[in-house]
């Protein structure tokens, strides 16, 4: 008996010091709110409930496990929502699904599904919106919220002070190097490989970062300037007491990009407009915490794209009101002005005429006509856990 009992006293210890060596932390937010937007196909306004305004709503686990010698394993999974509704919002772990290794001597390693970890998205860090909906993103049509799978990552430690360089590469698991194989009818069916590089300086007041990702389309070609392209970004900030200050620009390139690839004919075009080859996006932007609960920001994003398609100015104005350390309430408003050549609309609509048809009043995507103006507002709250 006094075996056993010594036994069990000899298990539960190491019981106590494996669950001391790891951990697993539950997390996530979630976002509910409301918008209003005008100047949708057909002069059209609208109201909507949405989940995400703000940001996305997810849910996930991450862990980690003491290997000894200053090296942990770890591991993260996460997921998105649409919390209006209570569907996942793409695969159960679509935005992680990663494992590896974390050393501060050495780095940070990591494969699997890097998801929303795909570089180009750390441009939230230079963005005076931090990505909301009207922010970094809209007048790229999304080109900053790239993915990656099949991946995987290293960061280095900090170097010289304050510099982190981190570099991934997606592979398309196909066996053609840069694209994906083709159905019966020649249309290639898998994606094509993705991969990017960013260095991260951080000083006293402030930080920098360059950016440079590649996202290539199923055929393995820079065919679509707003989502099978390359990208170049650098920005930074600087805080001068309560106020930060941001700065951008952005270079995108595709140079395979035709009609045909982007989805459009000729006939859906204004005069003289073919698919963009490329676009610089610029953006200047400060944030005012006003008190310890509330911070004021506003931002002007400019875009232009070649072959005619003209330009667009993002100005937008938003606020925040902290309840607790984990709630906050915000709110934002964005008025995006077009060229006359030029049809961006405030939520990183596709590429194309909105093909708005007066008799049903059915349209295929939520762009302006060209040449028109956007306006919105949204409000909501966020709580994380």
């Amino acid at each position: 008996m006094r075996k056993k009992v010594l036994a069990l006293s000899i298990m539960a210890a190491m019981s106590t010091v494996a669950n001391a060596q790891s951990s697993v932390t539950l997390y996530g937010r979630i976002d509910n709110g409301f918008q209003f937007e005008t100047g949708l196909p057909g002069n059209k306004n609208a109201w909507a409930a949405q989940s995400g305004n703000w940001g996305c709503s997810w849910f996930g686990l991450e862990g980690a496990e003491d290997l000894g010698g200053g090296t942990k394993a770890i591991f993260q999974l996460e997921g998105q929502l649409n919390t209006q509704t209570g569907a996942s919002a793409g695969n159960l772990f679509g935005r992680h699904a990663t494992v590896g290794f974390t050393n501060d001597h050495y780095g940070l390693f990591k494969m699997g599904n890097l998801g929303a970890g795909e570089l180009s998205q750390d441009s939230w860090g230079t963005d005076p919106q931090l990505m909301q909906r009207y922010a970094i993103s809209t007048l790229v049509r999304g080109r900053n919220w790239a993915s990656a799978s099949n991946g995987a990552e290293y960061n280095t430690p900090v170097l010289l002070g304050g510099l982190v360089i981190k570099g991934q590469y997606a592979l398309t698991n196909n066996t053609s190097w840069n694209s994906a194989p083709v159905n019966a009818q020649g249309v290639p069916t898998g994606q094509g490989r993705t991969n990017a590089i960013e260095g991260i300086y951080t000083f006293g007041s402030g930080d920098f970062r360059v950016i440079y990702d590649e996202v290539r389309g199923a055929d393995g070609s820079f065919n679509n300037v707003y989502s099978a392209s390359r990208s170049i970004l650098a920005g930074g900030t600087y805080v001068i007491g309560p106020v930060k200050f941001y700065a951008g620009y952005q270079h995108l390139s595709a140079p395979d990009a035709t009609n045909t690839s982007m989805g459009v004919t000729n006939a859906s075009q204004p005069l003289g407009v073919s698919a963009p080859t490329s676009v610089n996006h610029e953006w200047l932007g400060v944030a005012w915490q006003a008190t310890d609960a509330t911070a004021l920001t506003g931002a002007v994003y400019h875009a232009n794209a070649n072959n005619g398609n003209g330009n667009a100015t993002l100005f937008t104005l938003a606020a925040t009101y902290a309840l607790s350390k984990r709630t906050f309430l915000y709110t934002e408003a964005g008025y995006v002005h077009n060229s006359s050549t030029s049809n961006l609309n405030l939520g990183n609509g596709p590429y194309g005429n909105n093909n708005f048809d007066a008799a049903t009043g059915a349209s295929s995507n939520g762009n302006p006509s060209y040449g028109h103006s956007q306006t919105g507002v949204f409000a909501g709250v966020m709580t994380t856990f």
